[in-house]
Order: structure tokens, then C-alpha cells, then sequence
């Protein structure tokens, strides 16, 4: 039985009576086909879907339920390893913006959000670094509402 009580401070605390007990075969409807959500826009699931986002097949052999969940409310609050999304400024006062693919000593690599481009850039040319919040938005709990996030929560968790 998960834990649903409403801890001060906990940014779960509203949500977590969809850690279980969700139906699988919506959430996967819900994941594929919701426009309002468009989660295979960014996320991958064996093959099929977008690459702004991680791909998500085997997820719920990787991490558990309220990692899921938190992961949909709070963005942000983890981001999974490249893709860390951040804002180039560059000593000609141009901007670049994108998922950091790749660095070393001499050049960041960014992925570009519209298209998956990427775009190297000489580290001696950058003037600021600054990390950016998530591509994922916030307020995915709102757009599912509790039955639709448990569902969703526990399509993820299918994935193994």
C-alpha cells in the first residue's frame, strides 16, 4: 500500500495515491495517443516516438513508482542523464540553447529541441553557462488529472 499522506514540504503529497493501482492498457493510450499530453512527441517506447526526452522503454525496471510519478509532477526535479538541457552565452553576445549531448576539453555539443540538430561550439567562445529547467513541462498532473496519471504511472511501470 503506498504511502498517501499529505507531509508538509512533500511536492508529491497531492498525488500520491496514483502510485498504484492504475489501469496499464489506458495509461499506454494515454501515452500514445493524448494530444493534450503528446508524451511520444518527446519520449520514446521500444522504437516509436520522439528523441527530446529520454527513451522510456525498460523504465519501470529501472526505477520505481515515485520515481515515475515524481518524474510527471516535478520535471525538473531529476533530469535524466543527457539530457540536461542548457543556455549558451557566447562572447558575441549570440545565444545557444539545446540538451548537451556531449563534451570535452575544447567543445559542447548541443541537440537542438526543435529538430534533434546538433550544433558544436568552442568552449572558448562561451562566455556563460547557465542550466535550464526541463523540455518536459510542468502541470502534467493537472493535464492527466489522478486517474489518468495513475494509469499513465502504471503503464510506465509495466516497462520492463
Amino acid at each position: 500500500m503506498p504511502d498517501i499522506s499529505r507531509k508538509a514540504g512533500d511536492p508529491l503529497a497531492n498525488w500520491r495515491e496514483c502510485l498504484e493501482g492504475g489501469d496499464a492498457k489506458n495509461g499506454r493510450e494515454i501515452f500514445f495517443e493524448k494530444a493534450e499530453t503528446a508524451c511520444l512527441r518527446c519520449h520514446k517506447v521500444k522504437g516509436e516516438g520522439g528523441d527530446v526526452g529520454p527513451d522510456l522503454s525498460g523504465v519501470g525496471k529501472k526505477y520505481d513508482r515515485e520515481y515515475l510519478l515524481r518524474s510527471i509532477i516535478e520535471p525538473s526535479a531529476v533530469i535524466a542523464q543527457g539530457y540536461d538541457n542548457v543556455m549558451l552565452t557566447l562572447s558575441d553576445g549570440s545565444i545557444a540553447a539545446g540538451i548537451l549531448s556531449a563534451e570535452d576539453e575544447k567543445v559542447v555539443t548541443l541537440k537542438s529541441l526543435a529538430d534533434g540538430s546538433a550544433q558544436k561550439i568552442d568552449k572558448a567562445k562561451i562566455k556563460e553557462r547557465t542550466a535550464v529547467p526541463s523540455a518536459m513541462p510542468p502541470g502534467m498532473g493537472e493535464v492527466l488529472g489522478k486517474r489518468g496519471l495513475r494509469d499513465v504511472v502504471e503503464y510506465l511501470a509495466t516497462l520492463k
